[in-house]
């Protein structure tokens, strides 16, 4: 029997030694945080669901190579999202759907009708301007930004050099203020 308190390493030592079922709990314990990344990178629920789940299953299908003591979440992420970025490059698509990411960042508690619907105009204005970014520009603003990730994290989960990682999302943040200037989001 697992549980979803055991260390992400003690799990993944089972998994590597046959017990399939081990592999549960690290997906119930990080599949709505990837949801979430995915989400943010494709812009489509069923999109960011599939995402996820083929995700989880590249890694379970790789976890002989996962190296005990490294971040088994940045590991996971860094094939989500190179997936997602692939998927995105694949369909050039661009499926806008109302989001959730910035709400917690532009609610402030009132109940005000004007500011709500305020609000809501900035939100659809800030989803056309991510949702024009390309994928590894959004893929390194949402990995910055949202997950609160250092440079180093970032590297990690895209396989790139740090100094990438800071020229990217230089180039992605001065992208996203152009696209802001456009839509008029101040």
């Amino acid at each position: 029997m697992y549980n979803n308190t055991e260390s992400d390493e003690t799990l993944i030592e089972r998994v590597k030694k046959g017990g399939c079922e081990a592999f549960n709990p690290l997906v119930e314990r990080y599949k709505l945080s990837l949801y979430r990344l995915m989400y943010r990178i494709v812009f489509n629920r069923d999109d960011a669901e599939d995402l996820v789940e083929e995700a989880f299953i590249k890694a379970y299908r790789s976890i002989s190579r996962f190296e005990i003591g490294r971040s088994f979440y940045a590991w996971l992420a860094r094939i989500a999202v190179n997936n997602a970025i692939n998927y995105k490059k694949k369909t050039h698509n661009v499926k806008l759907e109302p989001i959730e990411w910035v709400e917690h960042s532009l609610t402030n508690g009132k109940n005000d009708p004007v500011e709500m619907t305020e609000e809501k105009l900035l939100k659809e204005k800030i989803n056309i301007a991510m949702a024009k970014l390309p994928p590894e520009f959004r893929a390194i603003l949402i990995l910055r930004v949202e997950e609160n990730l250092c440079y180093d994290e970032i590297s990690s989960i895209l396989k790139i050099p740090k100094g990438t990682v800071m020229s990217r999302l230089a180039r992605a943040r001065h992208k996203l203020k152009e696209l802001f200037e456009k839509e008029g989001v101040h």
